[in-house]
């Protein structure tokens, strides 16, 4: 029985060692955080015209990306409350135009034909699940900033590559690091997690979780 037991722990050390822990909030919050900031930052460079070492557009088309991917991650390894993953948030939308063709704009640029595909004179309220504006954020097609504009308040337009068709996003500074922050003031107080039951039998190929 011992040789048994001894080939038995020789043929587990064969898989090796595997160490993992458990998925944490603030390992994504804590850089959600840092590219609100800079979002911001260069926000603020490019309304003011400052003459910089870099191109503040291009810092800002990083952190939309990076930022959705916290976002993402955030609300795929559940370390959102339920109550705020299941919630709408307020964004405004600028329209596609009704009365003009569309025209496909180039790959290679983040917001080209603007003037020709949107509604420009205004903007609308709309609510939206986290998941659908992080989704947007993440396969951003557009992104642009609008400045002096007699109908829309300075800030940024951002289009996923699907949603374009239909309309652009629009925040203003002060807006967009608002979306960011619902993000990182959701706190999880409670979770449960286990396997689900139907009429009494367990399923183990079913895991649910809970989050309050």
């Amino acid at each position: 029985m011992s040789k048994k037991i001894d080939m038995a722990l020789q043929d587990l050390t064969k898989f090796g060692a595997i160490s993992s822990s458990s998925w944490q909030s603030y390992t994504w919050k804590n850089e959600l955080a840092t590219q609100r900031d800079r979002i911001s930052h260069h926000l603020d460079e490019i309304f003011s015209e400052a003459e910089t070492e870099h191109n503040p557009f291009h810092m800002i088309e990083r952190s939309v990306g990076v930022a959705a991917v916290c976002m993402r991650r955030l609300l795929e390894c559940r370390l959102v409350t339920d109550r705020f993953r299941d919630s709408q948030i307020e964004v405004h939308c600028v329209r596609r135009k009704t009365d003009s063709p569309w025209r496909e704009p180039f790959i290679r640029n983040t917001a080209g034909e603007i003037f020709q595909n949107y509604d420009l004179t205004g903007r609308q309220p709309e609510r939206q699940s986290p998941k659908l504006i992080s989704d947007k954020l993440l396969h951003a097609r557009v992104i642009a900033v609008v400045v002096g504009s007699a109908y829309l308040p300075d800030g940024l337009l951002i289009a996923s590559d699907t949603q374009r068709k239909h309309h652009l996003l629009h925040f203003t500074s002060a807006e967009f690091a608002d979306l960011l922050n619902v993000f990182l003031n959701d706190l999880v107080r409670s979770e449960v997690d286990g396997f689900v039951t139907i009429d009494g039998v367990i399923h183990t190929d079913k895991v649910y979780a809970k989050r309050d």
